[in-house]
């Protein structure tokens, strides 16, 4: 599919949005109350099993819960949620992220109303300081990716047209990093993305410290493997890893995260860290896992 046909509309609304969840009763309530009952919105939850209080916070909120047998996958849940969607875009949120800023869902609905044919996702920002004035738009493409100039956000905050993920659901076959291998697909049939003003929130996963060191480590070795990278120099690793520490403890300080969610982010980074200098077996990539060049 080409960027510059028409996406098919599969709408019978605007905005659906799909929420994964495990466990999540710590946070879920408080995600759902901020994104509120929207009329023009479906909430769809896909809970992997949950055994706390998840699914009776849920059942007030949702339009559709559905509970996916066998073990999570990022992929898979993702792909039954889109499948139950009926919205022409369809917001991913993470149950651990919470929005910091008033009228999210309508900075969401405001960008999908004016979002180019060609564009098909959004992205939000997790854990960023929201800016007094708005940031430069600048749009995801082949051109500004390979240059360096856009890097794509994740699926813990983003909005998809629905048509697009319709010609290339998320990958199955890969355990991690769906949401890099979507845009590398992306961008190589000439769609772009954008980064969504007003689309903030605050991540607070309650993982142990060893899950966020060990997500963190995934995520870094199969984004390795979809970028075909190789090592990055050990003073550039060790300067992000420092600055990364560095922002979560100012974070911390200035009370815009606990301190518990300080120090999982800086074990993620500590995982993503080592994961850069750890050895990848050889291998051919997949079709989803070639780099744009």
């Amino acid at each position: 599919m080409q960027a510059n046909k028409t996406l098919s509309s599969h709408a019978a609304m605007r905005l659906s949005i799909v929420i994964r969840t495990f466990n999540s009763a710590k946070t879920i309530g408080v995600l759902l109350d901020h994104l509120g009952l929207q009329k023009e919105a479906e909430v769809i939850i896909i809970d992997s099993g949950s055994s706390d209080q998840t699914s009776e916070i849920v059942s007030n909120f949702a339009s559709k819960i559905l509970r996916p047998l066998g073990p999570f996958h990022y992929s898979k849940a993702l792909n039954i949620g889109f499948s139950h969607s009926l919205g022409e875009w369809v917001l991913v949120i993470s149950s651990h992220c919470i929005p910091t800023r008033a009228g999210f869902v309508k900075n969401i609905l405001s960008f999908t109303q004016s979002a180019a044919q060609n564009c098909v996702v959004g992205y939000g920002m997790l854990n960023v300081v929201s800016p007094k004035s708005p940031h430069e738009v600048i749009t995801g493409n082949r051109q500004t990716f390979e240059c360096g100039k856009f890097f794509p956000g994740g699926n813990g905050l983003a909005v998809y047209r629905r048509s697009a993920w319709e010609a290339h659901p998320f990958a199955e076959d890969i355990d991690t990093a769906e949401d890099l291998e979507w845009f590398l697909w992306a961008m190589r049939q000439g769609f772009t993305a954008q980064f969504i003003q007003g689309a903030t929130a605050i991540y607070l996963n309650q993982g142990t410290l060893v899950h966020m060191f060990r997500k963190g480590w995934l995520e870094v070795r199969r984004t390795r493997v979809l970028l075909l990278s190789s090592r990055k120099r050990p003073f550039a690793a060790v300067a992000s890893l420092m600055m990364s520490y560095v922002y979560y403890i100012w974070l911390a300080l200035r009370l815009k995260i606990p301190v518990g969610t300080m120090l999982r982010q800086c074990a993620h980074s500590l995982g993503a860290f080592l994961a850069e200098f750890s050895r990848l077996k050889p291998q051919l990539p997949s079709n989803s896992e070639k780099i744009l060049r």
